[in-house]
Formats: C-alpha cells, structure tokens, sequence
C-alpha cells in the first residue's frame, strides 16, 4: 500500500495531581477544575491559542484557549466523582483528547505536549491498517484499594499504530478490548472493557481498585480482518490502604535484650502494618516510634509488605527506677510504635522488652553431698542477672560431674551419671521472666556403679555461655559417692 504522506506520532505526556498548592490553583468545593500547560512536543516551546474542549458526563461543554504562557483552566460543578473528555486542537498540530477525572475540591493538571503534523510528500496522509498497539501510559501509576481514602481509579491510554508506526485514522479505527490478568481477585474492573480508537488511533479506559493489593497485568487486544493485535502486558500496582488497629503489630528481634551492663547493644523491632482489608498499608506509610530506656531511631516508611524496621541501642535511661515498666519494675520497658490511620485515627501498639545484664550464679543446693551406693541425689540452683531475671536467648546452661582416675591400672573405679536437660545442657529461649526453666534449674546426680561401695570423690561443674557472659562462668563444687 502506497502512502502519499506521514504523520508522526502524538506524543502525550499526562502528569495528574491532586490538590495542588494555594499558590497554583485551587478548586472550591462542589467544583472540579482540569488546568494545564501546552508544550511543543519538539521544541518545549509553550503553545498560545490552543482551542481546548471539555465534555463532562452531563454533556456541558466548556471551551477556552490558552494564554500568552500555554495555559488554560476550565471548572465543572461537580458534587461527586466523575470524568471529561478534553480535546486539544491548533493548526499545524495533531488534535489530542484525554478523559480526565473530575472531584469536588480537586484541581487535576496536565502537562501536554503537542506533536505538530510532519508531511513528507504533499497530499493528504492517511494511515494504513492497524498492526500494533502501544501502552501510552496510566495516570496515577499505582492506586489504592477501594474504600480507604486514596486513588482507587487510573486512566490507562493505547495507541494503535499502522506497520510505519503512524496512528491509525479514524477510517482505520479499531475497537481494543481490555482484559486483566493475574490480579489480586478483589473485585478490580476495568471500564469500559472495549473502547474505538479516536482520529489520533488512541484509546482511553479506566481501571477501578477493588478491596485487594497486588500486582496485576492488563492487555489490549483487537482484531483485523484474520489477525489478532495483542499489546505487551501492562503492570498496574493496587496498593493498600490506611493502617487499622487490628491490623497493626510490633515486636523486637530480642524480647530479652543483653544490654543493661553494655552501650551500643543493638535489638531491631520489626512493625508490620495492615488496612482493614488485611493488606499490606500502602508503601511508605510513615511509622513513628519512642522508647523509655535508651536509644530507638524514630521513624521508618513501610515497604512494600507492610514492613519497617528501626533499631533499640542501650544506653542511658537505662530501664531503672522511673524509667522501668512500673507494672514490670526495673529492667522492663516498652518500645511504642504509633502511625495514623484513616481521618488521622491513631493507631498504636507497644512491645515489652526486658535489659538483662551479666550472668551469675547463685543458690545452689545442697553445695557438698554424700550419695550412698546406688543413690541419688537433686540439686537446685538459679542463672541469672543481678536483678534475678533470666538471661537472654541462646545461653547455654551445661552441668557436668568428674571423678579422678583410678588409683592404678586394673582397679575399677566408680562412675557416677547427670540428668539435666538434654545430655547435661539447657539452652535458653527468648524469655522474659524468672521461674522454672529458665532461671531456676534442678538436676540429678546418681551412682552409677552398684558392684562398688568405696567411697569416690566428685567434681560438679555448672557452666554458663552465651550473650550476658565474658567467655564463660562456672561453679565448682564436690561431694562423694559411694
């Protein structure tokens, strides 16, 4: 097919925001605005004398033209949500239109470059038939779920081009089809499903949030004469919503935190926030944090699940005296995580965190003994800091008995066995509060050797590692078995 002239493409570039500074422009309530600049695509130049055409839902028509600078205003009353095409016309310039939101109170602005007509032979240009189609963009780029105060709804433009890349003519034009893929299943809809390109070969629908985040992919596809013309897939971000109380959690790496005897220790908390729909908040949602006792970093912007982390550092206050849990007392404190949800309702919670300090250890009883052949005995002793609280996780807590060798070669000699834990060791979990297991211990000794009732000296040995102690701690004492 032979061409008498080309078109190059129009190039629209569409930046919508929501309520611009006062010192810009400004709607008032039950008023939509749509205001702009228009640019030369070529050469930025701004565009005077641009007729621009706005239609709303209702059929009013409002019509201006652009200043000496390239700018317009136009306003609808509005008291709800709603559109309008807007159509761009001068001579020497392709014609643009764009459907655009309308919202009480809301400016939209578009920055639209206009790409002026190229005529390579004289004539009239047409285009040929449709062979691609082309994602022009979406405005916004990521949209809130529905129901939680943000943008629920994008514009999604398509191009359709012939085999030169030129924009289909009106007498080419094609209607494109719009199907989603992948999505969340929370209720997304894409209106209208099928729309005919206009006289620049562009098409326009809107893409409608449900109650779901994620990520999900959109197509346009149409069909001409036996072929199918299918666009690349388009990703479209839902993000969630405002956080919610039921929804929003706290808590340390180390509910026991080794570092009240040290500076500098370090324990990450971790908030996890949700909207009321069970989704991750939307990405950035800004979380502030305070503490009691030392040190905690102030603020963190969730990712993209809802996450954020900051960081706990010991030092002074420590969580003594008023600076303690008073419920809890000393070496307690809470780390308070607060944001603001819908309507700036606080939404807060807290996690409780316990500074232990060096290891000890104390009270063991008996501390000598004397077993009688084929006995036992059980012992009892405390691992602890100075405050009696247990130390944090990952303390190993081993007992151990040794005798001394037989006197000479041949002579048996007595043997005694423990029970404590598994294979004579206890290592501590996370734990927050003295009592059975985690600060209190017991253990058996028991003669092992039934046949011999001389009596055999034995060693006992508690060991303790882990965070709260400088290499090891051990207590030694010794009884004897018969």
């Amino acid at each position: 097919m032979s061409r008498i002239g080309i078109w190059t493409a129009v190039t629209v570039l569409a930046l919508l925001i929501a309520g611009c500074n006062e010192d810009e422009t400004t709607a008032s309530q039950g008023e939509g605005v749509v205001s702009g600049l228009v640019t030369d695509a070529a050469t930025q130049i701004t565009l005077p004398g641009v007729t621009v055409q706005a239609v709303d839902l209702a059929n009013e028509t409002v019509s201006t033209t652009t200043d000496a600078n390239g700018s317009f205003r136009v306003a609808f009353p509005t008291d709800s949500l709603g559109s309008a095409n807007i159509t761009l016309r001068k001579t020497g310039y392709r014609d643009t239109t764009l459907v655009v939101p309308l919202q009480s109170g809301t400016v939209i602005v578009l920055n639209i470059a206009l790409q002026p007509k190229s005529v390579v032979n004289p004539g009239t240009s047409t285009s040929g038939l449709a062979q691609t189609i082309a994602f022009l963009g979406a405005t916004p780029q990521e949209v809130s779920v529905y129901g939680v105060g943000g943008k629920e709804t994008a514009i999604l433009a398509w191009e359709v081009r012939d085999s030169l890349g030129v924009p289909i003519d009106a007498s080419h034009s094609v209607t494109l089809s719009f199907t989603s893929t992948n999505g969340p299943n929370g209720g997304e809809y894409i209106s209208p499903a099928e729309v005919m390109t206009n006289s620049n070969g562009q098409a326009f629908t809107t893409f409608n949030a449900g109650t779901r985040s994620g990520v999900m992919q959109i197509t346009a596809t149409t069909t001409v004469g036996s072929r199918t013309i299918t666009s690349s897939p388009v990703r479209l971000v839902i993000n969630g919503g405002f956080p919610v109380q039921s929804h929003f959690s706290i808590a340390p790496t180390r509910h026991n935190f080794p570092a009240l005897s040290w500076l500098g220790a370090v324990d990450p908390v971790t908030v996890l926030a949700g909207d009321m729909y069970s989704n991750p908040v939307a990405p950035g949602t800004a979380i502030y944090f305070r503490s009691s006792a030392g040190v905690v970093q102030p603020t963190v912007f969730t990712d993209k699940n809802g996450f954020g982390v900051v960081n706990l550092y010991s030092g002074n206050p420590k969580p003594l005296g008023s600076y303690a849990d008073p419920t809890n007392g000393n070496g307690y404190h809470y780390v308070v995580a607060r944001t603001l949800g819908q309507g700036g309702v606080a939404v807060e919670d807290s996690t409780l965190i316990l500074w232990s300090g060096e290891g000890l250890i104390s009270n063991v009883s008996p501390s000598s003994f004397d077993i009688a052949n084929g006995g036992s005995q059980a012992f009892s002793f405390k691992v602890g800091d100075a405050l009696g609280h247990p130390l944090s996780a990952g303390t190993i807590i081993s007992v151990s008995a040794t005798i001394p060798p037989p006197p000479s070669d041949g002579i048996q000699q007595n043997q005694v066995s423990i029970l404590f834990g598994a294979n004579g060791a206890v290592t501590l979990s996370d734990v927050l509060f003295a009592g059975a297991g985690t600060t209190d211990f017991t253990f058996v000794l028991k003669d092992g050797t039934w046949s011999i009732t001389d009596p055999t000296p034995v060693n006992i040995v508690i060991n303790v590692t882990g965070p709260n102690v400088q290499n090891s701690i051990g207590y030694t004492f010794g009884g004897t078995v018969r």
